[in-house]
This record gives C-alpha cells, sequence and structure tokens, in this order.
C-alpha cells in the first residue's frame, strides 16, 4: 500500500481485539510464556487502504491472509545489534539446537476466513499458514487463530524473545506489481458467501450502509488502486526475497524528527517473555532478543502456488 506514513508508526505490536483500531497494524494478540502452547492468534485492526492519501481514502476489506514464522536454520538472530544466522541465537535456548515453534492451524470457522490452509516442509514442520475465502469488513476486527510451543529460553539474561513474523493481508485477487492498479475490483465476500457492503460513513438520514440493501463494492476506477494488492507486515527481509521485494509494500524505518523518535521498520512481533525467576539470576544486563525468517523462507512457503488465489504468476507479488 501507500500509506507508509501510518505504518511507520511506532505502534506496538499487540492489539486489543476490541480497542479502538482505525490505524492498528495487524499484531499478535498475547505474549507466549517459555516453554509453554501459547493459543493465540493475528490481530487485523483495520482494513485494507486505511489512511491511504490518494483518491481510494476508504477502506476495503481483508480477503485473507498469509503468515510465514522463523524456523529452523532458516531465521537471523538479533541480540545488540549483532546478527547470527540460523543455530541457537548464541544459545539463547538449548545449545546445539535450532528454532521450532510447533506452529499449528486452528479448524472452525474462528475468523472472518472460512479455509485455513498450513504450509509444511517435507517432514510435515509447519513454516506458514493461509487464511483465504472470507472477507473481514474494515470497520470491525477480527482475529486469524493460531498455536505455537514456545521454546525454553536458557540464557537468564534474555528476558523476552521478540519472534518477527512475515504478515501479509490480501487486499485483492490475482494481483502482483504489474497488474496490481488494473480493473476490475472483484466483490468481497465473507465466509459464509455473503457480498460485503461499504460501511464508510452514513446515508439515508443516519441509516449505516452496512444494511441490507446498502451500496456494496461494485466497481473501482482502476482496479483497487495501486500498490494497493497487498499490505505487507514486514521491513527489509534478511537475504532478500525475489518474491516480496516491493518498496512500495514492504515497512521502512523512519528518522527521528523533533516531534517523535526513530521507528525501525514494522514488523508482526510475538513476545516469548523468559520467567521472572530466571531473569533475575543474570549476573548482566537483560536484554532483548530477535529473531526473524530469511527470504528464503518467504520465496519457499509463501510461493505463488501457496498463495492462490491472490496472487498472480510465480514472480513480483
Amino acid at each position: 500500500m501507500t500509506c507508509l506514513k501510518f505504518k511507520k508508526l511506532a505502534l506496538c505490536s499487540l492489539v486489543s481485539l476490541f480497542a479502538s483500531q482505525a490505524y492498528a497494524h495487524t499484531g499478535v494478540r498475547d505474549h507466549a510464556e517459555e516453554g509453554k502452547a501459547s493459543y493465540n492468534g493475528f490481530t487485523l485492526g483495520h482494513g485494507c487502504a486505511a489512511g491511504e492519501s490518494t483518491a481510494f481514502q476508504e477502506p476495503y476489506p481483508v480477503l485473507g491472509q498469509s503468515a510465514v514464522f522463523p524456523m529452523m536454520d532458516n531465521v537471523v538472530w538479533q541480540r545488540n545489534g549483532k546478527k547470527t544466522i540460523g543455530g541457537d541465537g548464541g544459545k539463547v535456548i538449548e545449545g546445539g539446537t535450532t528454532l521450532k515453534l510447533g506452529v499449528a492451524g486452528l479448524a472452525g470457522l474462528s475468523s472472518a476466513f472460512r479455509v485455513t490452509q498450513e504450509i509444511v516442509d517435507k517432514n510435515g514442520n509447519v513454516h506458514a499458514l493461509h487464511w483465504k475465502k472470507g472477507a473481514m469488513e474494515p470497520k470491525l476486527s477480527t482475529v486469524t487463530p493460531f498455536k505455537i510451543t514456545a521454546p525454553t529460553i536458557v540464557d537468564n539474561c534474555v528476558k523476552s524473545l521478540k519472534v518477527r513474523i512475515g504478515i501479509i493481508n490480501w487486499c485483492d485477487v490475482q494481483k502482483n506489481a504489474t497488474n496490481d492498479k488494473q480493473g476490475p475490483y472483484l466483490q468481497p465476500k465473507d465466509a459464509f458467501g455473503e457480498v460485503i457492503p461499504r460501511v464508510n460513513g452514513i446515508d439515508n438520514k443516519g441509516i449505516q450502509r452496512n444494511v441490507p440493501g446498502a451500496q456494496h463494492y461494485t466497481k473501482l476506477p482502476a482496479g483497487n488502486g495501486d500498490n494497493n494488492r497487498a499490505d505487507w507486515w514486514f521491513g527489509d527481509i534478511e537475504g532478500g526475497s525475489k518474491l516480496y521485494n516491493d518498496p512500495n509494500l514492504l515497512q521502512h524505518p523512519t528518522a527521528a524528527t523533533a516531534t517523535a523518535p526513530a521507528s525501525p521498520a514494522y514488523w508482526t512481533t510475538l513476545t516469548i517473555n523468559n520467567s521472572a525467576a530466571d531473569v533475575a539470576k543474570c549476573k548482566g544486563t537483560p536484554v532483548d532478543v530477535t529473531v526473524e525468517p530469511l527470504g528464503i523462507d518467504f520465496d519457499t512457503y509463501l510461493s505463488g502456488a501457496n498463495t492462490q488465489p491472490f496472487t498472480k504468476g510465480a514472480s513480483n507479488f
């Protein structure tokens, strides 16, 4: 999307499902505790194009979502500005192991999307999740549920492990960077097959537009607007990506100004907390450690074949 000025805001990754979310980015519902299972979810706080400064200022429904988790050796750990590729992150977790999160999708109509798919490697390990066949009305919110089993943090001086997850909210179907602004924009339908109505404002002496017989999304002059095929909730990808490298959709850091501090590129982040008893044993200064997926996992698990019906072709998403 082109609403980068909103994406650059230093907002907390944890978004309350019931709070006002006009420009709340997609986050993770709850913190997790080391060594324990976490039944969790991604919080979708606003529709597509929210805050867009172009001709299309009304937010449009989110039609689906994809998520790639950092897993095993295709990850980059960051601690005190130092990066480590793969392994245990410098013994953040058990020495000699790699990051395993035990990711699982949850069955049932528990979000705005009817279908949940697990995307696995040849050994059955879930690296990514994909939601489709539905739509979230942009004035509402939804949660796309998942389960992880948090690793045990063995370094007492690591107070939390920040797991960065590559999230895509899909805003249109059969799109790539080349045909992004071409139309027509298809009428989005919710998980029950009902066409989503417009919900921006009120008509007819106070009657809300999202009532039976109200105006629906029927056409746009040119597709869904340039750079509005999807929202990407991640910044530059370590190692680069052949599929996800559009600077108009990537998150970007912002420099400090007279009224606001510098802000890193926004990533959807799951926080795994070390126990207070273990952190109390630290002989130095407790720190946060981050871990995120490498570009190869974006390209392997969020390929064109795995992200249907939202992507077109095999490149340049």
